[in-house]
């Protein structure tokens, strides 16, 4: 069967793009990886330390899971999610945005709970926990406004109109690469993501009861065709997506049968011109990585 090690990189021989990857056995502490210390484009794979952060706050007294936040017409978020296509006026509580913005990769939530949280602050709780590669410098209306040359800081009616004309027409010259593993972007290493994801595993970082929220929210992704796909059908996987431009990505946790415990996968890329490869490249990682750790002949 091969080790981990060599088993993510017969999987990545003919990969097609360039692809970082980290996988940590939760009970064991076995690591393996490949260009897991370089800085890759997180793209919405940054919810998972936003939704940290946020949980943070809330175990702070200064956020309550049950407050509502009202939805208005001119900060709605083009991109992944649906709250950009339902009326203004509608009140979701902070609970519903987190769910959201994690299992559908809602846009329009994600800056919702970022005007309640603060980029910045997201940055300086990575730092606490110790993770000095996770960088975080735009919401997700900054960052789609990069990926069509627009460079408006807030939402507007007006800019979302815009954007959605560029993006039509592709009418525009890209002026910030958001492709690119710099510090202009929100980045991050594999093995810190994956680290991260092994303290919400192990419930290192606040309460269990906060760790338990998570996993419940990140277990219920809507989007299963990249760390799940090619797992036996049932396999409970929390998990987080990303995909922007030449970026598709996927970490989370993946849980074994028989009390083999669970292992935190993290495959960030950069490069890539074939989505729907680039997701067999995701789903075949965490394969091989299952299959030798709990035994399978295949």
């Amino acid at each position: 069967m091969g080790t981990w090690q060599q088993v993510i990189q017969e999987t990545l021989i003919d990969a097609p793009g360039v692809f970082g990857v980290a996988a940590t056995h939760l009970e064991t502490g076995e690591t393996a990886g490949n260009l897991e210390n370089e800085l890759f484009q997180l793209a919405s794979a940054f919810k998972i330390p936003i939704l940290v952060t946020l949980m943070r706050d809330v175990e702070a007294g200064k956020i309550t899971l049950d407050q509502r936040v009202t939805l208005k017409w001119e900060e709605r978020v083009p991109g992944s999610g649906i709250l950009q296509e339902l009326d203004a006026g509608a009140a979701l509580t902070v609970k519903d945005l987190a769910t959201l913005m994690t299992i559908v990769s809602d846009n329009f939530a994600t800056d919702l709970i970022l005007q309640l949280v603060g980029l910045d602050n997201v940055n300086a709780h990575m730092r606490e926990l110790g993770f000095s590669q996770i960088h975080l410098r735009h919401n997700c209306w900054q960052l789609l406004n990069h990926c069509v040359g627009m460079e408006e800081p807030v939402a507007s009616s007006e800019g979302f109109a815009e954007f959605e004309r560029r993006e039509e027409t592709d009418d525009y010259e890209i002026l910030l690469d958001v492709s690119q593993g710099t510090l202009e972007n929100n980045v991050a290493t594999p093995a810190e993501l994956n680290r991260l994801l092994v303290m919400i595993g192990k419930k290192e970082i606040l309460t269990p009861a906060s760790c338990d929220l998570m996993l419940d929210i990140l277990r219920r992704q809507h989007y299963n065709s990249r760390l799940p796909y090619l797992l036996p059908p049932g396999t409970k996987v929390a998990h987080k997506t990303g995909t922007v431009n030449e970026v598709v990505n996927d970490a989370g946790i993946i849980y074994l049968p028989d009390n083999k415990g669970a292992i935190a996968v993290t495959v960030l890329s950069r490069g890539i011109k074939d989505k729907q490869a680039a997701e067999l490249t995701i789903a075949k990682v965490a394969k091989a990585v299952y299959d030798v750790t709990v035994g399978s002949k295949e």
